[in-house]
Parts: structure tokens; sequence; C-alpha cells
């Protein structure tokens, strides 16, 4: 049987399709580009997307605030938000994948602009749909507590690099946080005041109330 050769008629053209031609990948292979989980206004989402450069400080804290408040804009609710090393973690709420679409396009955007370093961030963002009152438990104690989480400390502070501070119920979080997993956990002040939305949906709005029962 006689084997089909194959020819690359795009061979030293420039342009069209051709073998290595393109933009070459500098994401991670974490986040795939099919189709996103179906968003209604009645599921919270669990959001993160990461840079290829450190992104805890200060300045970048104030960055972010000034890029949620133009993803609310969109029509994209940011209920809580947690800043790391090289990455962003958030607990949103939206009517439709439109919206967490824009509001998400508008807030990336803000965010790695204002970095002003280049093309920093790593890959699209990651998204979670959380449909159980477990689910979001689970995510909102990540997103607030996510260093203490991963480090394992007997004692570390709260230093105002997350939500939990600005939140109505927030230092009973962060006692019951304590208390549960037997830390000791020192509250720095905050140097600014910062609004968030409350949540306007069932899973959140009751998820947070049975982490700050006393």
């Amino acid at each position: 049987m006689k084997k089909e050769l194959q020819f690359n008629l795009f061979k030293g053209k420039r342009g069209g399709r051709r073998p290595g031609a393109g933009r070459k990948r500098i994401h991670s292979k974490g986040v795939s580009h099919l189709k996103r989980e179906t968003v209604t206004k009645r599921t919270p989402q669990h959001v993160n997307f990461k840079f290829q450069c450190s992104i805890r400080n200060k300045d970048c804290l104030k960055l972010l605030k000034r890029s949620i408040q133009n993803a609310q804009k969109m029509g994209l609710k940011i209920i809580h938000f947690s800043l790391q090393s090289n990455h962003v973690h958030l607990i949103t709420e939206a009517d439709n994948n439109e919206v967490l679409t824009k509001g998400m396009r508008a807030l990336t955007i803000t965010f790695s602009k204002g970095l002003n370093r280049g093309r920093v961030q790593l890959e699209r963002y990651h998204l979670h749909v959380l449909k159980t009152l477990r689910e979001v438990k689970h995510a909102i104690v990540y997103v607030l507590f996510n260093e203490q989480k991963h480090t394992k400390k007997k004692a570390s502070k709260i230093d105002g690099y997350t939500s939990v501070l600005y939140l109505e119920e927030g230092l009973k979080l962060v006692r019951n946080f304590a208390q549960k997993n037997k830390v000791t956990l020192k509250i720095d002040k905050i140097s600014e005041e910062f609004t968030l939305p409350q949540s306007s949906g069932y899973l959140l709005s009751k998820s947070l109330k049975d982490l700050a029962v006393i």
C-alpha cells in the first residue's frame, strides 16, 4: 500500500497557515479554551487568574480595588477577593455568562494595564461555578484565609490583602476560623475604607451567615 506524501505548501511564505505559525503559548495548560460552565444569578462563582510577576503589595491592592470597581460597572458583583503573591482569587455573582465575561474583561484589562509591565497575565481566568452550600462555604474560607490555608502557621496575621476585614461579619469570621483551626490571628488596621456589595443570592448570604455564627 502506497503512503501518501504530505507537502507543506506554505513553506517559505509569510503569513497564512503553516506549521509553527501564530503567537506562541505563554500560559499554562491548566485553563482550556473549552466552553465555560453555565453561570446564573443563583450560582456564585469562584474565579482566579495568575500573573508572571509579584503583585502582593499595597500599590497592587489599590489597583485591584480600582479594577473591581470597573468590573462592577459592567454588572459583575465582586463579593470577596484575595490578593496573593502572583494570583488573585474572587467570589463573584453574575446574572449570566455575558455579564461575567464583560466584568472580568474590564477587571483584568484594568489590572494588567495598571501594572505597566507589558503582557503579564499568564492565562485566561479559571472559573468554578458553586452549586451547593458546602462548595460555597469551602470557597469563601479558601479565598478569605488563603495564606493561612497554605502556610498552616500556628500564628499569623490578617493583613488586609483579602476582603475579610471589609465585611460586617469579618471579625466573627476571623475568630471562628482561628478557633476551628487552633491558630492565632493578629488583625492589622485597614488604612482605607472600601465598600463591597452585599450578596443578593441565597447560597452566598446563607454561607456567610453560617460561617459567622458565634
